[in-house]
């Protein structure tokens, strides 16, 4: 992630230029004008008039470096975000299926959330300010070199401190920002677990409870939040007692000088200026350092959600699926449960073969499915497509040869056309056969705006069998080779699934393959073959 960043690099190169100029422009009119003190004090008016308008000039220009600043900074740190969050997604589609699954994807949630906005407070803003600050702190230095320079070595030994104390202290603090993240994916898993069981919250009347556990878990959060802000203050407390004892140090040194007539006024104003100008970036570094060091493990552990654990490499090409799939003693059982869920298996599904798959809850027809989309590989056996192990096929290829329609339908907030194509180009007529044999025709054409009415809310505004009929319509304009149907027909009304499983029957071209518990007496003698599933299968 770190190394996407080096993308970046030329909007950061161009926004420390800037400052860099800003700040040494601004250090040199501050000499400038000292100097012009030190000549008023003697009266040496000729002096002053020759300096007035390049002083002038010099300070106007500050006010639009002053914006570009502002706004190339502003430009870094959106470029930064952008840059993270899109590898970050990148890699969140580039995890396998089942892999997935098996997760809770609360943590995703906290990474795209809590965790980025640590990153993007602590990591992008804070090597922008430790930049900007280290340029400020080195204009303070020259000024304070051009009135006597051993000031640089009081200098130097002001740094020396302060980055001891930000190393001593950078492991406390890295370690409660990670338990502290981690505490965050617990407490996302719980809102969202929440939010899902609304309706059994409600029903069962649970509100007292899950409100005292939500207490419990946000004051836990809370409290966690409060020992890093407690160990932060006493670290930038400590910080603060070195660094301001080491600059009054250099205040009685130049003080002394000034008392024995080595320094001008404008000199000793120059000094403080010089000191103002070592101060506040110091501090802004002492704060930003200590969070900085800890991005590196918050950082590790959002990559190691991204690590697919399964590295296995396929190596089969198939473009097209050409004759069969077969199972061959297939069994499976989860990694953490020994339970067997299917064993010995052995089925053939023929090219343009239509096969109804039925049996009891949990006898493991979703499971089949799952190794039917290459989600899972069996614990034994093989599974053939074309007389290639599945395993072996690589996943793109596979997945672009087929379509599913499922009873859990996702819905994008974009128009019906483009919720139906997903944002592929077909003609007209192929949209409207799809739209057609899905059974959408009458819905779709009542509305004012047709094809192009926009879907709200993972089709919040439209009812559960218009969204089933949309996904239905979405896998026959894909004209995959292979269907797969898991429940699809749930949401419909018996008559309107009747008619779209006759239709997708009918397809020539196409291998179904329909885990259903809805059968009709007429549509199932349709079937090639209708396989019950009850671990074994016959």
């Amino acid at each position: 992630m770190v190394k996407k960043l080096i993308q970046v690099f030329p909007y950061l190169l161009l926004t420390m230029v800037i400052t860099t100029i800003a700040a040494v422009l601004d250090g040199y009119v501050t000499r400038k004008m000292m100097s012009t003190l030190d000549f008023a004090i003697k009266g040496d008016v000729e002096k002053i008039k020759q300096l007035a308008p390049g002083l002038l000039l010099m300070a106007s220009v500050l006010v639009p470096l002053g914006i570009a600043t502002a706004l190339t900074s502003n430009l870094y740190k959106r470029k930064a975000n952008i840059i993270l969050k899109k590898y970050y997604v990148t890699k969140v589609f580039s995890k396998n299926i089942a892999e997935f699954q098996k997760e809770n994807n609360a943590k995703y949630l906290s990474s795209m959330t809590n965790d980025f906005n640590t990153l993007e407070a602590n990591l992008i803003g804070g090597i922008y300010t430790v930049g900007s600050g280290a340029v400020n702190f080195m204009v303070g230095i020259w000024l304070l070199a051009t009135v006597d320079p051993r000031m640089i070595l009081l200098s130097l030994v002001v740094i020396i401190i302060n980055l001891l104390i930000n190393i001593l202290t950078a492991k406390p603090v890295k370690k409660a920002y990670k338990e502290r993240s981690d505490m965050f994916d617990g407490f996302t898993s719980y809102i969202k677990e929440v939010l899902s069981a609304f309706h059994i919250v409600k029903n069962y009347n649970l509100q007292t409870k899950v409100t005292e556990d939500y207490y419990e878990k946000s004051d836990q959060l809370q409290h966690k939040w409060f020992v890093i802000e407690r160990m932060v203050t006493f670290i930038y407390s400590a910080q603060n007692f070195f660094m301001s004892g080491s600059i009054y140090g250099v205040m009685c040194f130049i003080g002394y000088f000034a008392v024995i007539g080595k320094i001008t006024p404008g000199g000793v104003l120059l000094v403080v200026e010089g000191i103002g100008r070592m101060t506040w970036p110091l501090f802004e570094i002492s704060e930003s350092l200590p969070k900085l060091f800890t991005t590196g493990s918050l950082i590790k552990k959002i990559e190691d959600t991204l690590k697919n654990m399964d590295t296995y490499v396929e190596t089969v090409d198939l473009p097209e699926f050409k004759e069969k799939i077969e199972f061959k003693n297939v069994g499976f059982h989860y990694d953490d449960d020994e339970q067997v869920i299917l064993k010995d298996i052995n089925l053939q599904f023929k090219k343009n073969g239509k096969y109804l798959i039925v049996g009891p809850s949990g006898g493991g027809k979703s499971t089949l499915l799952k190794l039917f989309r290459k989600y899972f590989s069996p614990t034994w056996g093989n599974i053939l497509v074309d007389g290639h192990n599945m395993k072996d096929v690589k996943k793109d290829q596979y997945f672009s040869l087929v379509a599913n329609i499922e009873q859990q339908v996702f819905i994008f907030e974009d128009t019906i056309k483009n919720n139906i194509t997903l944002y592929k180009e077909y003609t007209k007529e192929e949209i409207e056969d799809a739209v057609k044999a899905a059974g959408l025709n009458d819905f779709i054409y009542n509305l004012p705006q047709g094809l192009d009415t926009v879907i709200y809310d993972n089709g919040r505004n439209i009812s559960g069998g218009e969204r089933s009929r949309i996904v239905i319509a979405r896998a026959l304009l894909n004209k995959a080779s292979i269907l797969f149907m898991d429940e699809a027909f749930a949401s419909l009304d018996m008559e309107r699934a009747r008619e779209i499983e006759k239709t997708i029957l009918d397809l020539k071209d196409i291998t179904v393959i329909n885990v259903s518990h809805v059968i009709f007496k007429d549509t199932k003698q349709m079937y090639d073959r209708v396989i019950t599933i009850k671990k074994t299968a016959y």
